[in-house]
C-alpha cells in the first residue's frame, strides 16, 4: 500500500505490517497448492540482503526515470525488511540486449552470494525478450539470488509462473514495437550509407553526417591485421602482439578470439556498406582500408582453419533440468550422458544425493521415457479449452489479488478531496472573519501544493493502470500454446517452463505439479484414459499417474 506524507513532496512508502501479511498470505497458498515441498535449489527465502538494477533508454525516457527507478526500489525494499548493499545503473542504454556494463556486472557479482535478491522496477528491465530474461533470471538463480519487480506484483505461487510469462510475452511485444520504429529509421540511414546501428568498425569513425570515415591511426592496424593472417600467422599470434604492444579494440579492451575474427570477416573493409545480411548492400558505400584480393585470401584461410566445434552436452539439452526431483529423498535429479562398451550414447537423470553422497537408493532415469511422459501431460492439459479458461481465471484472481493500483487510486482521489475540503473550510472561515494573515497564507500555498504533488502522483498511476494486462491477455498468451509445433525442442522447454512446476519420481509412480491452483487427486492410468475420451472432465494442480512404472 502506499501512503503519502503531507508537505511539499510526496513520500512513497509501504507499511511493514501489509508487507508482511502479503508474505504470509502467499505462504498460506504455497503451501495449501501444492501438497508437496518444493526444493527451489537451496534458495533461501528468508533472504533480506539486495541490490537495486535499474537503467533507461536514452531515446525514451530522462534522467529522472533513474531516480525514481531507484526511489521506488528503495520504498520496496523498505516494506520488505531488505537491506540494500550496492545499485546498479545503466545510463542511456537500451534493453533491446543485455549487453550493459552494469547489468552484467551485477549478475557476474550474484556468485560472490553477498546478496539473494536482485529488485528492479520492471520485467522489461531485465531483458526484452523472453529469452534473454529467462536466462539472466536462470544465471542469478543458480547463486541463489531471486529478483522482484517493485511495479508488478507477481505472486509467489503457481499462477505467478504464468503471470510473469504473460509480462514477459508482453514486455517482447512492446520492445519488438520499438525496435521496428526504431529500425526504420536506420533502414532510411542505411540506404545511404550512413550508421545504422551497431558499433562502428575498429578503423573507421563517423562525421558529422554519420557516414563512415578512416580512423588514421587504426586504419594501418587493420591492414597489418589482414596481413599477418594472409601470411600464415595464427590467431594466438596476432592477439599476443596486439595486446603486448598495448593496442586496444573499438570498446577498449584486450583482443580476444572472437574480436578478431570479426574483425577478419567484416565486409566493411573492403569498401561494402551491408545492412542486415543483404537486406541493404552497397558496393563501394564506405572507404575501402584493405585490398580486396588480401580480403578474400583471409576468408579462405579462416575456412581452411576452422573446426567444427565437438558437442557439448549442456543443461539445456535437458527439458526437465531444475523441475526433476527424486520422490525418495527429495533431491535435485540432474541431466547427464554416458557411452555404453559399444559405443552408443545414453542420456538419463540421476539422483544428486545417489551420485555424489551415496545416500540415496533411486536409480537413474531414462531421459527418453520421462521427458515425452512429462510433456504427453502438459500437452493434455492445454489442448482442453475449460482446462484453459480455469487456469486463466485463477491466474486473474491472483493478479487482481496482488493489484494495489486501483487501491492507490481510491486513496490518492480521496486525499485530494480531503485537501479540497480543507482549502474550503479556510476559505469559508476567512469569508466568517478569520484574518488572513501570513500563517493562513502559508497553510493555502502548502495546500495546493500538496494537492498539485497529489494531481500528478495520481495521473502518473491512472497511467500505469492503462497499461495492466487484461484476462484477455493471459486467455491469449495459454491459447497460443494449442498451435504450435511440439516438435520443436524451444517450445517443449517453454511448455515445461510454463506449465511444469516440479517432478517427483519414485520407483512406482510419478507426481507431477502443474502451475495452477486447484483440487490433488490421484489418477489412475484408467482415470487419465477415461479423461483423455471425455468421460470424466476434473481440475487437478497434481496428477499422480500411479502405475506408470518409473523406467529406469
Amino acid at each position: 500500500m502506499l501512503t503519502f506524507i503531507a508537505g511539499n513532496n510526496a513520500k512513497v512508502s509501504y507499511t511493514p505490517r501489509e508487507a508482511q501479511k502479503k508474505m504470509t498470505r502467499i505462504k498460506q497458498v504455497k503451501e495449501a497448492n501444492m501438497g508437496v515441498k518444493i526444493n527451489y535449489n537451496g534458495i533461501d527465502k528468508s533472504g533480506k540482503i539486495a541490490v537495486v538494477y535499474a537503467r533507461y533508454s536514452y531515446h525514451t525516457q530522462g534522467e529522472q526515470s533513474i531516480e525514481g527507478q531507484l526511489a521506488a526500489a528503495h520504498a520496496y525494499a523498505d516494506a520488505r525488511g531488505y537491506t540494500i548493499i550496492h545499485e546498479y545503473v545503466d545510463r542511456a542504454m537500451t534493453g533491446r540486449n543485455d549487453n550493459r556494463y552494469e547489468f552484467q556486472k551485477m549478475l557476474s557479482d550474484c556468485s560472490k552470494k553477498q546478496f539473494q535478491v536482485i529488485i528492479v522496477w520492471k520485467v522489461d528491465r531485465f531483458g526484452r525478450n523472453r529469452e534473454e530474461i529467462t536466462f539472466n533470471k536462470y544465471r542469478a538463480k543458480k547463486h541463489g539470488v531471486r529478483v522482484e519487480y517493485v511495479a508488478e506484483n507477481l505472486p509467489d505461487s503457481p499462477e505467478g509462473v504464468i503471470l510473469e510469462s504473460v509480462l514477459e510475452g508482453m514486455a517482447e511485444y512492446y520492445s519488438l514495437q520499438l525496435s521496428q520504429n526504431v529500425r526504420r529509421g536506420y533502414l532510411e540511414n542505411a540506404k545511404k550509407c550512413k550508421y545504422a546501428g551497431g558499433r562502428v568498425p575498429f578503423g573507421y569513425n563517423l562525421d558529422d553526417d554519420k557516414h563512415f570515415i578512416i580512423d588514421p591511426d587504426a586504419a594501418p592496424i587493420v591492414k597489418r591485421i589482414f596481413t599477418m593472417y594472409a601470411e600464415g600467422s595464427t590467431t594466438f599470434e596476432i592477439i599476443r602482439q596486439l595486446n603486448a604492444e598495448g593496442l586496444h579494440t573499438r570498446a577498449g579492451g584486450e583482443w580476444t578470439k572472437n574480436s578478431l575474427h570479426n574483425l577478419l570477416r567484416n565486409e566493411k573493409y573492403i569498401g561494402i556498406f551491408d545492412f542486415k545480411n543483404g537486406e541493404v548492400r552497397i558496393e563501394n558505400g564506405v572507404p575501402a582500408i584493405v585490398d580486396k584480393s588480401v580480403f578474400y585470401k583471409v576468408q579462405e584461410l579462416l575456412k581452411v582453419n576452422k573446426r567444427a566445434p565437438a558437442h557439448k552436452w549442456s543443461r539445456a539439452d535437458y527439458l526437465l533440468t531444475e523441475k526433476l526431483f527424486c520422490g525418495t529423498c527429495g533431491g535435485v535429479m540432474v541431466g547427464e550422458s554416458g557411452t555404453s562398451k559399444g559405443g552408443s550414447k545414453y542420456t538419463y537423470y540421476s539422483c544428486m544425493n545417489h551420485k555424489k553422497n551415496h545416500t540415496c537408493s533411486r536409480k537413474a532415469v531414462r531421459q527418453d521415457w520421462i521427458e515425452p511422459f512429462v510433456l504427453n501431460h502438459a500437452i493434455d492439459l492445454i489442448m482442453d479449452d475449460e482446462m484453459i479458461d480455469f487456469i486463466t481465471e485463477n491466474t486473474w484472481n491472483y493478479y487482481i489479488a496482488q493489484d494495489e493500483l486501483h487501491e492507490k487510486v481510491k486513496m490518492l482521489q480521496k486525499q485530494m478531496d480531503d485537501t479540497d475540503k480543507a482549502v474550503t473550510n479556510i476559505m469559508k472561515a476567512i469569508e466568517a472573519g478569520l484574518p488572513l494573515n501570513e500563517t493562513v497564507t502559508a497553510r493555502i500555498e502548502e495546500l495546493n501544493a500538496q494537492k498539485a504533488t497529489l494531481s500528478a502522483t495520481l495521473a502518473g498511476v491512472q497511467l500505469e493502470t492503462s497499461h495492466q494486462i487484461t484476462k484477455d491477455h493471459i486467455k491469449f498468451f495459454l491459447k497460443q500454446f494449442q498451435k504450435m509445433d511440439y516438435t520443436d525442442r524451444n517450445l517443449q522447454k517453454r511448455l515445461i517452463d510454463v506449465f511444469i512446476n516440479s517432478v517427483y519420481i519414485t520407483d512406482d509412480d510419478v507426481t507431477i505439479n502443474f502451475n495452477f491452483s486447484g483440487d490433488s487427486s490421484v489418477l489412475s492410468i484408467k482415470d487419465i484414459a477415461d479423461l483423455k475420451s471425455g468421460e470424466v472432465f476434473v481440475h487437478r494442480a497434481l496428477w499422480r499417474a500411479k502405475g506408470a512404472k518409473a523406467s529406469g
